[in-house]
């Protein structure tokens, strides 16, 4: 049976179950079987039967669900979410910003807010990061002061690379403007439970707040959860859109997951939280006195639960780095960057992978000892486009395809990105810049996949016909 498998998608995710490959990536179960429960998903997979509630109109054992992890998370009602955040992003925005309406955007916002605002016509106004992430308070403040008939603010914190917003006085501003916060916590689902970590969002004075549970959780890949926080959302409206956003047949293997997640973690996080801040300091403690590459530290503004390896004073890219681990030393990172690489962790991580995460990442800072520095071309960290248009009038727009080496000054059709992470370099609507233009050849160049250009080579973009 296994060889009629062999060279099908089925037939490779049970090669890479038995690779020994150790998985610094998501889902946050890490295929932990001495931990999981040991049951067949195909025995347990049904559909809206008798006994077993209906997602969209819970009144019996998933409305008792959702409850419990509104009681975990301290929320004032739980939605479960099994497309993902993407269809939590999706309903949020869809719920608090009506057809036509502004609303503000942190710009490293993940390409499915970018669809919302697509979806809804909305005209986004952007708040951008700084070097390292963050959103500023009285940036969000400025924009709502100049426009304050914005439906409501979206942030995304953390980032993918694990930086964290001050979401108190963001939230604290937003209100005083009397909008609607919604935060996209989607890499925080853990960060409740643990001091080491950032506050959450929840604990912050967002109104709506999105968890990706599969990633930094035991839960399987697209289960999530949706928390309202406060008493300002239109909760019957939310929940209309979820209904559109969310499969009408949903997977009862996936809120068997959540539930499980949450059951776990109800009575065990005390203590199994312990263990993994012991582990994670383990591994700062141990790296801190690397020679060429490096971490970035952790605290209130940073998740510890990302490992970021930063190479940009070594000869070796982000992508070498990624390739090595995982060749060399059967280590799966997460992502990578021209000069980082992202390694996800979660609190179902043995002490094992993490000792030899740090065995081989010291070899690898030693094996850069002599190194020329061939690949730091100072790359910008975040570029800017001027806002030309919406997404939407970009969408409806005449375009054309033109190389990518003279779109700068043109207005992008497309949002480009690479994923991970999913943020956009150009959202569509917005004039490519010299700097933006340089920076996605230099990803193409690091051999990233540019996705929304219109060739396999990267070469081509498809632009507005407009000056």
């Amino acid at each position: 049976m296994e060889m009629e498998y062999k060279d099908t998608l089925f037939g490779k995710l049970i090669q890479n179950s038995r690779s020994g490959m150790k998985p610094f990536h998501m889902p946050g179960h890490k295929r932990n079987e001495k931990r999981m429960p040991d049951i067949n998903p195909y025995r347990i997979d049904i559909t809206e039967i008798d006994g077993f509630d209906d997602l969209h109109h819970p009144h019996g054992c998933i409305a008792e669900a959702e409850q419990r992890a509104a009681a975990l998370y301290n929320a004032k009602k739980t939605y479960f979410l099994i497309n993902g955040c993407t269809g939590g992003i999706l309903a949020a925005v869809s719920a608090c910003a009506g057809t036509g309406d502004k609303i503000l955007i942190a710009r490293n916002s993940h390409k499915s807010v970018y669809n919302a605002v697509l979806i809804n016509r909305l005209k986004p106004f952007y708040v951008w990061q700084d070097e390292s992430g963050v959103v500023k308070p009285e940036d969000v403040d400025a924009v709502l002061r100049r426009n304050n008939d914005i439906s409501c603010v979206f942030i995304t914190s953390p980032t993918y690379e694990g930086a964290v917003s001050d979401i108190k006085k963001i939230a604290d501003t937003v209100h005083m403007y009397g909008k609607i916060l919604i935060v996209d916590e989607a890499h925080g689902a853990h960060m409740i439970f643990s001091d080491m970590f950032p506050e959450s969002a929840l604990d912050s004075g967002a109104d709506i707040v999105i968890h990706g549970i599969h990633k930094t959780l035991p839960s399987l890949t697209q289960t999530a959860l949706l928390h309202v926080n406060s008493n300002i959302v239109d909760v019957e409206r939310l929940e209309r859109y979820l209904g559109i956003y969310q499969s009408s047949s949903p997977s009862y293997v996936l809120m068997g997951s959540i539930d499980y997640s949450m059951e776990y973690l109800q009575k065990n996080a005390k203590k199994d939280f312990l263990s993994y801040e012991e582990n994670l300091k383990y591994v700062y403690d141990e790296l801190k006195s690397l020679n060429n590459i490096y971490l970035l530290p952790y605290g209130k503004a940073r998740d510890a639960s990302k490992i970021v390896v930063c190479t940009e004073n070594t000869g070796m890219s982000g992508k070498e780095c990624y390739r090595l681990l995982r060749e060399k030393y059967n280590i799966q990172p997460e992502m990578s960057a021209p000069y980082y690489v992202v390694l996800m962790t979660s609190v179902w991580d043995e002490r094992e992978v993490f000792e030899e995460l740090v065995k081989a990442l010291k070899e690898i800072d030693t094996a850069c000892d002599g190194y020329p520095l061939k690949n730091n071309t100072g790359l910008p960290d975040i570029v800017r486009c001027e806002y030309v248009m919406t997404p939407y009038q970009a969408a409806v727009t005449d375009t054309e395809e033109v190389n990518l080496s003279e779109a700068a000054g043109k207005v992008s059709a497309e949002m480009i990105y690479v994923y991970p992470p999913g943020v956009p370099f150009a959202a569509a609507g917005e004039r490519l810049s010299e700097d933006t233009v340089r920076l996605m050849k230099a990803y193409h160049e690091f051999g990233y996949e540019l996705y929304g250009m219109h060739d396999n080579d990267g070469k081509k973009i498809r632009v507005c016909k407009v000056v």
